[in-house]
């Protein structure tokens, strides 16, 4: 509901959920409702109340052995209160939340980190910082401590990628591997090692060669010169039939489980599977526990996954290691082009 600027009644929702799991022991999810209701006060302008609620659910979290869901909070804290908060304070915060998310595999906290790490070294560029630095000489080494903690993000995401720049910029959520490629150029030229080898680019059709100009070959579909195969998971049988037909027009061999447990079998297998298409609505093992289990089989940690959930499970699934996420029933029509373009994807990254 914030996402979609339904403050006052996301405000609301997140205010009866804390006050739900406050008589439970569910301290985690309490945690996460607080920073959610916390979230929706500072956007209401309620600063003093948004501190409260960020600061409580940073307790919980932490009280309950949750660092992940206390470093977000602090996060939500710089994200949403850098205004009100002192400088050295944002600082000190920053810190700490990149310390208790050192270990997080979860690509959209590697963003948010960046980010606050971004908004945090222009409060540096502050007249208020100016006042500071030269009273605290440990407000010089602060923007080498921002690019220590940016510098092992982007080398764990490269090392989870296994070198692919255009993978490891898909984990950290830039919408363009370019930009990744421009942090490193610019400011972790060390990490360019890292990289996986950069293939030769095919010369363009119509540059002139330095011998004799041929008539450029027709451009068609990549075709691999064995078929590809697909694992699909589904319960629903309609669901199974209509993914199928849309397959139908495509040389694909497609696979089909009817539940997690089933499918997870075959994926500690040791059959070749190209890509998985998993419903999150399955009996026993879930789509999104099937994901988790997959991404520990370290044949499986490339393959690309297509999660199809009725349900808002969008974040979840991104943290369970999915490349692609559609929404049930709006965007099951993307789903061959989906398909597709993530095979050419893991083509190109070799």
């Amino acid at each position: 509901m914030l996402a979609e600027g339904r403050v006052s009644e996301g405000e609301r929702v997140a205010r009866y959920a804390v006050r739900g799991l406050e008589k439970g022991d569910e301290q985690a999810v309490l945690a996460e409702a607080l920073t959610t209701h916390g979230v929706a006060h500072a956007r209401l302008g309620d600063y003093p109340s948004a501190k409260r609620l960020l600061e409580r659910a940073i307790e919980v979290a932490e009280t309950t052995g949750d660092p992940e869901g206390a470093g977000r909070a602090k996060l939500s804290i710089i994200e949403e209160l850098s205004g009100q908060t002192p400088a050295p304070q944002l600082v000190s915060i920053y810190q700490s939340a990149a310390k208790l998310l050192k270990q997080s595999q979860d690509p959209l906290t590697s963003k948010r980190l960046i980010a606050c790490a971004q908004k945090v070294i222009e409060g540096l560029r502050t007249r208020e910082f100016q006042a500071y630095e030269a009273k605290d000489l440990s407000w010089a080494s602060f923007k080498r401590e921002i690019r220590k903690a940016e510098k092992a993000l982007l080398a764990r995401a490269l090392r989870d990628a296994e070198g692919s720049v255009t993978k490891a910029a898909h984990l950290l959520g830039f919408k363009h591997h370019q930009s990744l490629i421009s942090i490193i150029n610019i400011r972790h030229k060390d990490l360019l090692k890292t990289r996986s080898r950069i293939r030769k680019r095919r010369r363009h059709i119509f540059s002139q060669s330095r011998k004799t100009r041929k008539t450029p070959p027709k451009l068609g579909p990549v075709r691999r010169t064995s078929q590809i195969s697909i694992l699909q998971v589904a319960d629903n049988a309609q669901a199974a039939k209509l993914a199928a037909d849309m397959f139908a027009g495509e040389n694909w061999r497609v696979e089909l489980c009817h539940d997690g447990d089933s499918a997870l079998r075959k994926l500690t297998g040791e059959e070749h599977y190209d890509l998985l298409v998993v419903d999150n609505d399955l009996p026993e093992l879930n789509g999104l526990e099937l994901i988790r289990r997959a991404r520990r089989i370290t044949r499986r940690r490339r393959t690309p996954i297509i999660m199809l959930s009725a349900s808002d499970c969008e974040r979840d699934a991104w943290r369970a290691g999915v490349n692609a996420f559609l929404k049930k029933p709006e965007q099951i029509d993307e789903l061959p082009t989906t398909v597709a373009r993530l095979l050419t994807d893991k083509s190109n990254d070799g």
